[in-house]
């Protein structure tokens, strides 16, 4: 037994060390599987933007999926999370200040799983900011400023405004000297931020932008004045620079709120610079002549990387003349200057070359235009300016239609003028301007007929098949000042969209190139009888003004014998004492008059059949001159024969009919 024993030891002692050998080497993996994955975990660190604890995660490469979970240190009620990959991932995990955390990742393949690492950590409240926010100004110019704002983990939330701080106004209390006017009043920044995290349910209109991380913010967005659902893009913006001061003061004011509610506001001001053409920005501008309309044209503009914003707008040569010299004997210097004035409005943001139409009320065709840009780079400095002449297109008169023959029928009512118009067959629509206003140089018709603006509203357009309509008393020209001379106008459209010359269609009836008369209405004399005898005594019983400036009169009437009722006629501001008689007889209510009817507007009854006297305080609001005219009370009799008589009246600042001293 004891020889069986010692041949046995060998044979134990050389298996115990190839089992301790393989076992202690635990990166050799098993033939045919990977090693054992292994995981790495930064320090903890405090995000400034959104108050989270902030990892980064790098798993080896043999990882297939792996787990992490974060927990107050002593609890362990928290589930694992798991991320399949291998990638490194930054973990952003929320936590409170002054509590003690446990995070504990580990990873895994199918070989197993590597050894747990863990990280405890925590974040006092002492170690961050001490304010609820912190802002810096950066990359101010005369345009465009960065606010860069950085929030502390204590500060939930935060309003941010930029208002301009006052101007020099009129004291028109104290004499009309200068007084400073102030324009930002923290309470009213207050109320507007509060409204801006509460907007009314009925018109949620929100005057500043609000958030709950970090941010930069810019001309374009420090001021917001857009409604609830808009994004942040469609903040109004603050103009920097006023066209009318030399120096501008602009308040950035933050209102900032705590976990529990409670808010403070923080301001710095800051002076609008001069404007200063530093910068080296590089811009082009091309208008593509298809792009080139009648009122309008469009331009594109390319910057190069530096550019981060970027005024654009249109303006003319005359406009851009200053200092008694004509564009063309302005210097590029004294241009720019001009340009970067009329450049005070929000610049956009650049990003890449972009495409803008031009077009306005004020544009016309075949008239020069100057476009121009004004870049601004990353620092906030002003580029050269650039610009580029542009010339609207003309009307072009080059259709096949052809009116070729015009009559007017007899005109049976005054409303409606009838006209026979012959068309060529390649005519599709013929527009008819008529007016009391385009006789001859009154209109530039080449480019008020090619105008689509102009449509159903100078000239309205006919189809071929609906002109035989217009012969007909019914389907006539429409004439709203019957009796005066109208002029007509008119060109074809062809089918390929072309129009022909503007004719006269006055002309082309043969009847000669000063209009057409129309059809006066009959005169349907009154049958108001104005002879009555009523009577009524008008006093001034006092004058005064109003806490709004306005003059006052109380006017006391009485009625005299033989009076039924007494009206008074109000006349705005035009009232001359000999032309009031011919005023209230063209009135409507009196031309037609009927003692039974309730008057309206400006005529009222003062006294009725039951009260012999009154006194009404009016109101008026100037005095009376000889030139203008005035405001008057004017005062219409009624008699006991049911007939009319203009009795008295007041004109403030001139007296009454019989005492004008």
């Amino acid at each position: 037994m004891k020889n069986i024993f010692r041949t046995m030891l060998p044979i134990l002692a050389m298996a115990a060390c190839v089992w301790a050998s393989c076992s202690d080497d635990k990166d050799d993996p098993t033939p045919g599987k990977p090693a054992l994955p292994t995981i790495a975990v930064s320090e903890p660190a405090l995000s400034a933007d959104n108050a989270k604890a902030v990892v980064t995660v790098t798993p080896s490469e043999e990882t297939e999926k792996w787990y992490w979970k974060c927990e107050p240190k002593g609890q362990s009620a928290a589930a694992y999370t798991a991320v399949t990959g291998k990638d490194e991932t930054r973990l952003e995990i929320p936590v409170d200040m002054d509590v003690t955390y446990t995070l504990t990742v580990y990873a895994e393949n199918e070989t197993g799983k590597s050894k747990e690492v863990s990280k405890e950590f925590a974040f006092k409240s002492e170690d961050i900011m001490t304010e609820l926010v912190e802002f810096e100004v950066k990359n101010l110019s005369a345009f465009s400023v960065d606010v860069v704002v950085k929030k502390s983990a204590k500060c939930t939330k935060y309003v941010i405004g930029a208002i301009n701080k006052g101007y020099m106004g009129q004291d028109l209390e104290g004499g009309g000297g200068d007084i400073y006017v102030e324009i930002y009043k923290e309470e009213t920044f207050i109320e507007d931020a509060e409204l801006s995290l509460n907007p009314n349910a009925d018109y949620p209109m929100q005057p500043f932008n609000w958030s709950d991380v970090s941010a930069t913010f810019t001309e374009k967005t420090l001021a917001r004045y857009a409604l609830k659902d808009k994004d942040i893009s469609e903040s109004k913006g603050i103009i920097l620079r006023s066209l009318e001061a030399d120096e501008i003061q602009v308040i950035i004011a933050v209102y900032a709120l705590d976990a529990e509610g409670k808010a403070k506001v923080y301001t710095k001001e800051i002076t609008v610079p001069e404007p200063e053409l530093t910068g080296q920005v590089a811009v082009t501008i091309d208008v593509p002549k298809d792009k080139i309309k009648l009122k309008s044209f469009e331009a594109t503009f390319t910057a190069d990387e530096s550019c981060s914003r970027i005024h654009v707008g249109q303006s003319s040569a005359e406009l851009i003349a200053s200092g008694g010299k004509s564009f063309e004997n302005m210097t590029e210097d004294e241009i720019s200057a001009v340009i970067v004035r009329l450049g005070a409005e929000v610049p956009l943001a650049y990003t890449g070359p972009f495409s803008k139409e031009f077009a306005n009320k004020d544009m016309k065709p075949d008239t020069e235009f100057i476009v121009y840009a004004i870049p601004i780079d990353k620092e906030g400095k002003i580029g050269k300016v650039v610009y580029q002449k542009v010339k609207t297109a003309a009307p072009v008169f080059d259709g096949v239609g052809e009116i070729t023959a015009v009559d007017f029928p007899e005109q049976q009512t005054p409303e409606r003028l009838p006209v026979d118009i012959t068309v060529n067959n390649e005519v599709k629509f013929v527009r008819i301007l008529w007016d009391l206003g385009t006789g001859p140089g009154s209109l530039d018709l080449n480019w008020v007929m090619s105008d689509e603006d102009s449509r159903n509203v100078n000239w309205y357009e006919y189809a071929v098949a609906d002109l035989a309509s217009l012969k007909t008393d019914e389907g006539g020209l429409r004439i709203t000042s019957p009796g005066e001379t109208y002029y007509l106008r008119a060109v074809t459209v062809d089918k390929d969209g072309k129009l022909s010359e503007v004719m006269d269609l006055v002309a082309k009836a043969n009847k000669g190139n000063n209009g057409i008369q129309t059809k006066a209405v009959e005169e349907v004399p009154s049958t108001t009888d104005w002879t009555g005898t009523g009577a009524l005594t008008l006093s001034v019983e006092g004058t005064g003004t109003t806490d709004a400036g306005m003059y006052t009169a109380d006017l006391k009437v009485t009625k005299g014998n033989g009076t039924k009722k007494v009206y008074m006629v109000k006349w705005a501001d035009e009232a001359q004492p000999n032309g009031i008689e011919d005023f209230v007889k063209e009135l409507a209510f009196f031309t037609d008059f009927n003692p039974d009817a309730e008057p309206t507007g400006a005529i009222s009854i003062v006294l009725d059949e039951n009260t012999s006297e009154t006194t009404t305080t009016e109101e008026f609001m100037d005095e009376y001159s000889s030139y203008w005219g005035g405001y008057a009370r004017i005062y219409v009799t009624l008699d006991n024969d049911g007939k009319l008589s203009i009795a008295d009246w007041y004109i403030h600042g001139y007296g009454t009919k019989n005492d004008h001293n």
